[in-house]
């Protein structure tokens, strides 16, 4: 039979190994959520740049339009733009 001292030794390795084991888990689970959270705000920041760069995009195209329509209208007059090609370049 083992004496109480040891007992008590025992109890406390137990009750350390318990702890420690405790402790590593919880760390290793608040580090990957810390990852994941992180990772979930990266992919959230890349679809926002790439629908900015969408937006972007379309908008360059219609301007690109509006500019071509704006310069395939003939020339009326050397003095000044005609009216609907004022327009157009406005509506920008």
């Amino acid at each position: 039979m083992i004496g109480l001292p040891w007992r008590l030794l025992l109890a406390a390795a137990v009750i350390a190994g318990l702890w420690l084991h405790g402790y590593r888990t919880g760390h290793s689970r608040a580090q990957i959520a810390y990852e994941l959270t992180a990772a979930r705000a990266m992919a959230a920041q890349v679809k926002a740049l790439n629908d900015l760069a969408v937006v972007e995009g379309r908008n360059r195209l219609l301007a690109q339009e509006l500019e071509d329509a704006a310069r395939a209208e003939p020339v009326q007059s050397p003095a000044c733009l005609p009216r609907s090609r004022v327009l157009r370049l406005q509506s920008r």
